[in-house]
């Protein structure tokens, strides 16, 4: 190939600066979203850790008696709680089911993943207050 056909495929990419996500607001909150995993992911590696530390035994373990956990896990729930709506709302759009040979409607996808989302909530609040008794 030679240099000229080369350079003639080329494409122009204007450059991006800094601040590209901040001229709309469709940009913006899916900057937002991509950054809840920063604090989801340091409060589950917290959580590794306090696991670990529980392997020890009971002797050996300690439940964080600071505020700080607790802070850190009040801080880190809207967050996780923005990810799984927006997450949950694309349901629709991710998954394609076909029933008797005619796909679901997208809402319907939707609406079945929310609700399993709220099942599954009462349950574990169910088992967690279950065991914490």
């Amino acid at each position: 190939m030679s240099a000229e056909a080369e350079t003639a495929t080329r494409t122009y990419r204007p450059p991006m600066g800094a601040g590209w996500w901040t001229r709309k607001g469709h940009y913006f909150w899916y900057m937002v979203r991509e950054f809840t995993a920063l604090p989801l992911a340091l409060w589950l590696l917290w959580l590794l850790y306090e696991i670990q530390r529980a392997g020890r035994g009971p002797s050996g373990y300690y439940p964080p008696n600071s505020t700080a956990f607790v802070i850190f896990s009040a801080i880190c729930l809207p967050f996780a709680l923005y990810h799984s709506f927006t997450f949950l709302k694309l349901a629709g759009v991710i998954l394609r089911v076909k029933l008797l040979d005619k796909p679901l409607a997208s809402g319907v996808i939707v609406a079945t993943m929310f609700g399993t989302w709220l099942v599954a909530s009462v349950v574990v609040g169910a088992v967690l207050i279950g065991f914490g008794r």
